[in-house]
């Protein structure tokens, strides 16, 4: 019975570390991608202005709003977004952090790192 139990501890753990894993690899391709998304928390109207849409085209990216069913997994997509405000850094200096709304989806806690 223990060895069964050993085998079974063993399976799921391996689950969940390819499960991570692939989610890393996801958002490594996402990031390399050459438009890259922000993603948004709506409600019941649309939260991207049309500020938001000239921020967009002046940094080529593009913004993903969920709407009023905010995703199960949050920090993925606050890691996402990260690596994007990290692409924005290097690729256009510290401007862009005055011109984005600050309730993007973990931008105020990738801003105090």
């Amino acid at each position: 019975m223990n060895f069964k139990l050993i085998i079974l501890v063993l399976l799921f753990n391996f689950t969940i570390q390819a499960q991570e894993k692939r989610q890393n690899d996801t958002i490594k391709i996402e990031i390399n991608s050459k438009t890259k998304t922000i993603y948004v928390l709506g409600g019941i109207a649309p939260v991207i202005t049309k500020d938001d849409l000239v921020f967009a085209k002046k940094y080529n990216i593009q913004f993903h709003d969920f709407g009023c069913i905010a995703p199960t997994n949050f920090e993925e997509y606050e890691a996402k977004n990260a690596l994007v405000f990290e692409y924005l850094n290097k690729s256009y200096g510290n401007q862009w952090q005055k011109e984005i709304k600050p309730s993007v989806m973990g931008f105020e806690k990738w801003k105090k790192k």
